[in-house]
Order: C-alpha cells, then structure tokens, then sequence
C-alpha cells in the first residue's frame, strides 16, 4: 500500500506556472483484474506562490473484510523561484479498528511532528533530524517527481520522502513511452520504473525485506509540466496488485 501511494533532498529545478493549475485524479485499485482493493483520489492544485494537495485511499470490496482501511491526507506549501517548499502535512489513517494522525510542520530549516498515538520506536537508526529536513512529505514528494518527469518529459528523477517515522527514496528510471487511453486521460505518456528505497526509520525487518519495483504510467499533458500518474503496478504473493485511473479532470 505504501508505494501505492505514496501512495512517490533532491533539489529539483522546477518551473514556477504562469497561472493556477489544477487536477482532479481517481483511481481503482485491484488484484489480478478481478479481486477489488479500494479506491484512492489525488487533487493537486499549483499557483504561482503556492500549492496544496489532497489524498484518499479507502479498501472497498472484498479488502474490506479483511482490511478496512480509510486514509486522509493534505499537504500545503509555497513555490519560490520554481522549487516546492512544503509547510504543513496531516494525514489521518484508520485501519483494523485502530487510528493514528500524524501531523508534520516546517516552520523553518526543522521538522516538528505530532504524532497520536505515537510510534513505540523510530526505527533503527530513526530518521535524523537533518534528513527529515532535506526531505518533501509523501505529498509534496509524489507532486515534485511527476513535476520533474513532466518538465524533462522523461523518466530520471528521484525524491527523498519522511513521513513521520519512514525516511526513504523515491526513484523513477525509463522503461519506454507510448499513448494512455483510460479514466479519462488520452495523450502521450511514459513507462517508468519506480523504486522505494528505504534509507532510515525503519526496524530491521522491515528495511531489510524485498520491495518490489513497481511499473509506472505517467501522462504528459501540453499544457502544465505535471505529469499525473495513470497506472501503478506492483507484483504481490497474490498476484499483480494495480491502481488504475478511473477518472481524471484538469484545469
């Protein structure tokens, strides 16, 4: 679920729009085709001095039985010569009957986090203080790669992520490009490799498992340097698990 959605301190040379830029992104979420995980939506808006994303992810279908998992999620910041400066990150999480909020702010060169209830441990080594900072939300970090793969039109990038606990890596890396026909999208688009790579803020088990490399559509609209993704696929014990767009709005 994790490279689901994020579900994506590099400093990225990002254009700054000449006027507000906003996109509407739902998606499905499915193993094999057939069983049905949940649901998911991505709003992204961009003007010139600033920015603010919202996320949902919610188990629907036989997943709910067994995982009945809700996610909000919001993340606001400015945008100053090009680059993306997140301020604040709120991310709601409800699973097998328990909740957890995490609230992360950037008031300046620190991150300051509450976190209720808070996590027995921060992982072995925890996130440092010095990598938190260098680091975007998992919001910020997935709206900065699409930005960078959108403005170079190819895929080659990469983000350094923190959110709350996990400190990791998000990288994109070429497969091939082609045409995206589906959810309401029909253009251009790019095949991409995407890895997480965890780095800190994790227990020893957990870092040192096997992640698979997801695949990953990007579309390539002319009029933004955001490229939205489109399809995540990801190899699971149950089969291929994949996110596919279902319905896509932009402004």
């Amino acid at each position: 679920m994790r490279i689901l959605i994020a579900a994506l301190a590099v400093a990225l040379c990002l254009a700054t729009p000449a006027r507000a830029q906003t996109y509407r992104l739902g998606y499905s979420a499915a193993v094999l085709d057939v069983i049905e995980l949940g649901t998911a939506n991505f709003d992204v808006a961009v003007m010139p001095t600033r920015y603010a994303v919202r996320a949902g992810v919610r188990t629907s279908g036989l997943a709910r039985l067994f995982d009945q998992t809700e996610i909000t999620a919001s993340t606001t910041g400015a945008v100053s010569g090009g680059a993306l400066n997140w301020r604040r990150y709120d991310i709601s999480h409800a699973y097998a009957g328990k909740f957890r909020r995490i609230q992360l702010t950037r008031p300046g060169a620190q991150v300051v986090a509450q976190i209720n209830p808070d996590y027995r441990d921060r992982g072995a080594p925890p996130a440092s203080a010095a990598q938190q900072a260098a680091s975007y939300d998992p919001l910020t970090g997935l709206l900065a790669l699409g930005r960078a793969i959108g403005i170079a039109r190819a895929c080659s990038g990469a983000v350094l992520v923190f959110d709350g606990r996990q400190h990791y890596r998000l990288r994109v890396e070429a497969r091939s490009q082609g045409r995206f026909n589906g959810g309401g999208y029909d253009g251009p688009a790019l095949n991409c490799s995407l890895r997480y790579e965890p780095i800190s803020g994790y227990s020893a088990g957990a870092r040192g498992g096997s992640i698979p490399t997801a695949d990953a559509w990007f579309g390539l609209p002319t009029q933004s340097g955001f490229a939205p993704p489109l399809r995540l696929t990801v190899q699971t014990p149950l089969g291929a698990a994949r996110l596919d767009l279902r319905s896509y709005e932009a402004r």
